[in-house]
């Protein structure tokens, strides 16, 4: 308990027996005097200061004075220092309580400031770690780029010289041959006539995979697409897959450049292949559409069938997955987008579109 409350209490005490016991005209000076001990330090020589004379003047009051106008005097005495005492003493007590809540409160404050900056702490290491993390994997993504554009383009060399070695060794070793064959015939001409009819179906049969090496050599890598440009390669192109097939295929082009970038001009030629092959082995179509034009800055390829389709949501990952890969790959090496739309019995849309900035003069 504090010493003030305890100075409180003695004091309200002691006037509260003045109160009780002394005669009204003393309670009534006692009275005067609280307010001038309460704002001081309580000392006996503030009383004792007091002039014998001013008690001594006190005289009891006429018996005829009624009792309960001298105890409504005592009541309303101690009424009055009672207040004040109380509300004091109260005030103390909310005064501690605040000052206890306050200590309280400033220590959970400081708990959870600790755990805050623990957390936060946490958090900042987590997103350092995070940002590590996807820096890490766009270096991956990156160098995975760089690898499959490095291979692509080493499979365009390889597929090239592939194709020259057929066109300009193995096709023209046979086509000796079949000169060989051809005056090794007349030569017989004289023979039986089962030899002779030997001699030609062997020549038959040379001509024969002559023409399949060069069909060969051209889908390795097209000699005409170097030579002739990229929309007379795409309508060599169809009519073959017409002439192999024996679908309904067109080929529509529309404002093309001169001269493209060889990488532009391989990337759709292969979209283009990869495209065809797919719809010969899945799509059961009758028609087929193929359309090179100029879009905004950059060339736009389209290749439509009226085929069974598919559903993109389920079958799409599925259906030609490693062809599709391959061409959406190579559009985007070259800085281009690329599309497929698809619904079961209405056909399917592929769009690839390669932008002019790798164009040359």
């Amino acid at each position: 308990m504090s010493v003030s409350r305890v100075r409180a209490m003695i004091l309200t005490a002691g006037i509260a027996a003045l109160l009780l016991h002394f005669p009204t005209e003393v309670a009534q000076y006692v009275l005067s005097l609280v307010p001038h001990q309460l704002s001081t330090p309580f000392e006996l020589e503030n009383l004792a200061s007091l002039a014998p004379g001013t008690v001594s003047e006190f005289t009891p009051r006429d018996s005829d004075e009624s009792v309960w106008k001298a105890v409504l005097t005592r009541v309303f005495g101690m009424a009055l220092i009672g207040v004040p005492v109380w509300y004091f003493l109260q005030r103390r007590e909310r005064e501690e309580e605040l000052q206890r809540l306050d200590k309280g409160w400033a220590a959970r404050l400081h708990a959870r400031s600790e755990e805050l900056m623990a957390v936060n702490d946490a958090l900042v290491s987590e997103v350092s770690k995070r940002i590590d993390t996807e820096q890490s994997l766009e270096a991956n993504r990156r160098d995975l780029r760089l690898l499959a554009s490095q291979l692509l383009r080493l499979q365009e060399e390889e597929r090239r010289r592939i194709s020259r070695d057929l066109h300009d060794d193995i096709n023209q070793r046979l086509a000796l041959l079949s000169i060989d064959i051809e005056m090794l015939e007349r030569q017989l001409s004289h023979a039986a006539v089962g030899t002779v009819r030997t001699i030609r179906s062997i020549q038959d049969r040379i001509v024969e995979l002559s023409e399949g090496v060069r069909r060969l050599a051209y889908q390795f890598h097209p000699s005409i697409l170097d030579d002739l440009g990229l929309s007379i390669a795409l309508r060599r192109l169809i009519d073959d897959f017409q002439a192999r097939t024996g679908l309904d295929a067109r080929f529509i082009s529309k404002d093309i450049p001169q001269h493209l970038a060889q990488d532009v001009v391989t990337c759709l030629y292969r979209v283009t292949q990869e495209g065809l092959a797919n719809i010969t082995r899945h799509a059961r179509a009758s028609t087929v559409q193929v359309e090179l034009m100029r879009v905004r800055d950059g060339l736009q390829l389209m290749i439509r069938d009226d085929g069974v389709g598919f559903d993109m949501n389920h079958d799409g990952g599925r259906r030609g997955s490693l062809g599709l890969l391959s061409m959406k790959e190579r559009v985007s090496l070259v800085a281009g987008s690329f599309t497929i739309d698809s619904t079961p019995g209405e056909g399917t849309r592929i769009c690839a579109w390669v932008p002019f900035k790798q164009e040359r003069a």
